[in-house]
C-alpha cells in the first residue's frame, strides 16, 4: 500500500497544494472586483498578512497582478494598491460555426479588445462527405488564434488561455467533442491537438455552455443562482446554471434540449432519431413546413416572418407550430429544474412574436403548478462577438473559479503559462 506524504503538521501534500490554490483563488477574486491594498485583501479574504504577501508576490512575479501606486493612508506609510494586470494578460475565445470561426481577444475582465471572423476553407464546406475531416478544421482554428493575436498587436506569451465553443456534445474535462451534428464528428480530440500546435492552454466546451457563462459573468444571468439559457436556431440547446454553477452533466451532455423525445412525429432529426424537439421546433423545422406547403421563395426564418406578417397563413402556421412545440420543450426543463430565469437567444429570435407568443402560451400551459408565476422570461439577440466572448470567459474562469470546480488540468496549464508552476 502506497504511503501518503504528510507535512510536519499532518497535512497531506496534495491537500496543502489545494489550500495554496484556494487561497490564491480568494486573492484573485478580490482583485477581480477592483484595485485593493494588501491590507484590504487581508480583510476581504480572512487570510493572514503573511499568506497574502506570499500570494501577491507570486502573482506579481507571474505578471497577473501589478502595483498601481499608493493607496489611501490611514496613518503611516501609504499602502500600495494592487490590481489585475489586464493590460498584459489576455484570453482568446472562439465560436466554431458550421462555416466560419468567430474569434475575440479579451483582457482579464473579459472586455473585448479585438474581434474577427474567419471563414473555414471553402473546400471543407462544399464536400458531400458525412464527416468533415477534423484536421483541416483544427488547423483553421489554430490559424484564427495566431492571426487574432497578431492583428491585436499582442504576443503569444501574453495569452493565458484559449477557449473554444462547439455545437454538439462536448466533454470539457477530456477536451473531446463526443458528437458534432455540423461536422459529423464522433469522439474527436480538440483541446489537446490545439494546445500542442499553439503552445497554449486550451479548453473546449459546448457553445451554449460558453454563452451561459457569458450571461453569468456580465449578462442577464449575473447574480441569478438558477437560470437556463435556451439557444434556438439551426439547433436547440440549453445551458444550465444550478446553485450559481454551470451544470455540464456526467459527460458534458447536460442541456441537449433539442433531442428531448417530445414530438409524436415521423420527422427525422439530424441526430438520426425521430420525435426530437429540434426536428419540429428549430428554424429548419419551420423552413421544411413552409416548403412542404409549396412556398419556394422562402430561404430564411426572417423571410417566413415577413411573409407571415404580410398575411401568409402557411408561414404563420409554421411559426406557431414550432413555437408551440418549443414552449412544451422548455416547460419540460422548467418542471425538472425550477429555474428563476429563462433566457432565449440565437438566430431563431428573428422569427419574431408569432413564434414566441405561441411558445409563451404553451410554456404557461404546461409548467407544473404555480412555478410559471415566478419565472422571468427574456428574449435577446446574440451576436457572434458575444458567443466568442463566452468562450474566452470559459478560459478566464479557470483563473477565478474555486480549485475544486476546475476543469481537469487546464488551470495548472494556465498558471504554468503565466510563470513557473509549483512542484
Amino acid at each position: 500500500m502506497k504511503k501518503e506524504s504528510l507535512t510536519k503538521h499532518g497535512i497531506r501534500r496534495g491537500d496543502r497544494q489545494l489550500m495554496v490554490d484556494m487561497n490564491r483563488n480568494l486573492v484573485l477574486n478580490v482583485l477581480r472586483t477592483g484595485a485593493a491594498s494588501r491590507a484590504e485583501v487581508v480583510r476581504a479574504t480572512g487570510l493572514s498578512p503573511a499568506t497574502v504577501s506570499t500570494i501577491v508576490a507570486e502573482l506579481i512575479a507571474r505578471s497577473l497582478v501589478v502595483e498601481t501606486g499608493q493607496g489611501k493612508s490611514t496613518g503611516g506609510r501609504p499602502p500600495q494598491a494592487l490590481k489585475l494586470n489586464d493590460e498584459s494578460n489576455y484570453a482568446v475565445g472562439l465560436k466554431l460555426r458550421s462555416h466560419a470561426i468567430s474569434a475575440v481577444i479579451t483582457d482579464l475582465n473579459a472586455e473585448v479588445v479585438h474581434a474577427e471572423v474567419f471563414d473555414l476553407p471553402a473546400d471543407l464546406m462544399t464536400q458531400t462527405a458525412a464527416v468533415v475531416p477534423a484536421g483541416p478544421v483544427l488547423r483553421a482554428v489554430s490559424g484564427a488564434v495566431r492571426d487574432s493575436i497578431e492583428h491585436a498587436g499582442i504576443g503569444p506569451s501574453a495569452v493565458v488561455g484559449v477557449g473554444v465553443g462547439i455545437g454538439g456534445l462536448v466533454d470539457a474535462d477530456a477536451g473531446v467533442c463526443r458528437y458534432s451534428p455540423f461536422f459529423g464528428w464522433t469522439d474527436v480530440p480538440v483541446a489537446a491537438p490545439l494546445a500542442e500546435d499553439l503552445g497554449l492552454p486550451v479548453l473546449v466546451d459546448n457553445d451554449v455552455n460558453t454563452l451561459t457563462i457569458a450571461e453569468q459573468w456580465f449578462g442577464d444571468g449575473h447574480g441569478v443562482d438558477h437560470f437556463v439559457v435556451v439557444s434556438v436556431g439551426e439547433g436547440i440547446g440549453a445551458g444550465i446554471v444550478v446553485n450559481g454553477k454551470l451544470y455540464r452533466g456526467a459527460d458534458g451532455g447536460a442541456g441537449e434540449l433539442g433531442h428531448l423525445p417530445i414530438a409524436d412525429s415521423g420527422v427525422r432529426c439530424s441526430c438520426g432519431s425521430t420525435g426530437c424537439l429540434e426536428a419540429v421546433a428549430s428554424d429548419g423545422a419551420i423552413l421544411r413546413q413552409v416548403r412542404a406547403a409549396g412556398l419556394t421563395g422562402v430561404r430564411t426564418v426572417a423571410d417566413v416572418r415577413r411573409a407571415a406578417e404580410g398575411g401568409d397563413e402557411a408561414c404563420a402556421a409554421a411559426l406557431r407550430d414550432a413555437g408551440r412545440m418549443l414552449g412544451i420543450g422548455i416547460a419540460g426543463i422548467v418542471n425538472v429544474l425550477n429555474p428563476r430565469l429563462v433566457i432565449l437567444c440565437g438566430e431563431g429570435i428573428e422569427a419574431g412574436p408569432i413564434r414566441f407568443d405561441a411558445m409563451t402560451a404553451a410554456l404557461r400551459g404546461h409548467v407544473f403548478g404555480g412555478m410559471v408565476q415566478d419565472i422571468q422570461l427574456i428574449a435577446e439577440p446574440i451576436d457572434d462577438v458575444t458567443w466568442a466572448r463566452g468562450a474566452a470567459c470559459v478560459a478566464l474562469g479557470e483563473l477565478f473559479v474555486a480549485p475544486t470546480h476546475r476543469s481537469g488540468t487546464f488551470a495548472q496549464e494556465v498558471m504554468a503559462a503565466t510563470g513557473t508552476a509549483e512542484g
